[in-house]
């Protein structure tokens, strides 16, 4: 287990995807594709806010309403969104969600984030860039 996100399917079986049974967002989908689709509307909209800075004095009324939409959807999970990986972003995201669905209630992010972490014992590795990513799925279905 890593970060709270099985190393192994729901029903302990290595090799098959964990899947959302419960959750009323995401319920019949895997991990996987839960996370693909975070990393996509991440890099999507990290994409479009640097679009609409860059226009911004042009129309500043509409460029403003779009930042405004775009920051209130992430910035509750992370204020700095904007600047982080969208992988390590949709981690974090995705390890709240399976918290969710392992406790069966939509409890809010924020208890995830005030939550205290217990200490490790040893340095924890470092999260999964893009040329590790491929890596750390195998690990997780023990391919």
């Amino acid at each position: 287990m890593k970060d709270g996100i099985p190393a192994q399917g729901m029903d302990g079986a290595p090799g098959i995807a964990a899947r959302f049974t419960w959750h009323p967002l995401y319920a019949g989908r895997t991990l996987f594709d839960v996370r693909d689709e975070l990393v996509e509307e991440i890099s999507a909209d990290q994409r479009a806010l640097a679009i609409v800075m860059e226009a911004a004095e042009e129309k500043e009324d509409d460029a403003l309403a779009k930042v405004l939409e775009i920051e209130k959807r992430w910035s509750s999970y992370d204020l700095n969104w904007a600047e982080t990986d969208p992988g390590q972003f949709a981690d974090r995201i995705l390890e709240w969600r399976w918290q969710q669905e392992k406790r069966h209630e939509l409890f809010p992010f924020s208890e995830m984030r005030e939550a205290p972490r217990a200490p490790a014992t040893q340095p924890a590795p470092p999260s999964p860039t893009q040329s590790s990513w491929l890596d750390w799925l195998k690990r997780l279905f023990g391919r």
